[in-house]
Parts: C-alpha cells; sequence; structure tokens
C-alpha cells in the first residue's frame, strides 16, 4: 500500500527544480524530457533540493543582515 505524506509535496518540487536548473545548464540543447524522466529523478532531486537549501540560507542571511 502506497501512503502519501507530507514529505511527497517536497520530493516532487524538488525534482522538478532540479530538471529545470539542469535544462537550463545545458541552455536549452537539449530536450526536457531527456532530464525529467524515471532514469533521472534521483540526480533532479539531489540537485533540487541543494538549491532550494542555498536559497533558504540566503533569504536567511539577507533577513540577519538588514534586519535592524
Amino acid at each position: 500500500m502506497v501512503w502519501s505524506n507530507a514529505a511527497d509535496g517536497e520530493m516532487h518540487s524538488s525534482e522538478w527544480f532540479g530538471a529545470i536548473l539542469r535544462y537550463f545548464w545545458y541552455f536549452g540543447k537539449r530536450k526536457f524530457n531527456t532530464f525529467y524522466n524515471q532514469k533521472e529523478l534521483k540526480k533532479n532531486a539531489r540537485i533540487g533540493w541543494l538549491f532550494k537549501v542555498i536559497v533558504v540560507v540566503l533569504l536567511l542571511y539577507l533577513g540577519y543582515r538588514y534586519s535592524s
């Protein structure tokens, strides 16, 4: 039985961010479907998760830097 949980949405967004970032990295020279397929989902999820962590840390830094 497959159970949905709160982490499913986070995982899917990481996959999408990773695929989009990889697509832009290649300047759109390769088709998007070559990045967003079953074989590449784990790599996309890692890249997308790292991107989201960097954005959150950057926002925290900017909030800390300019609050006062």
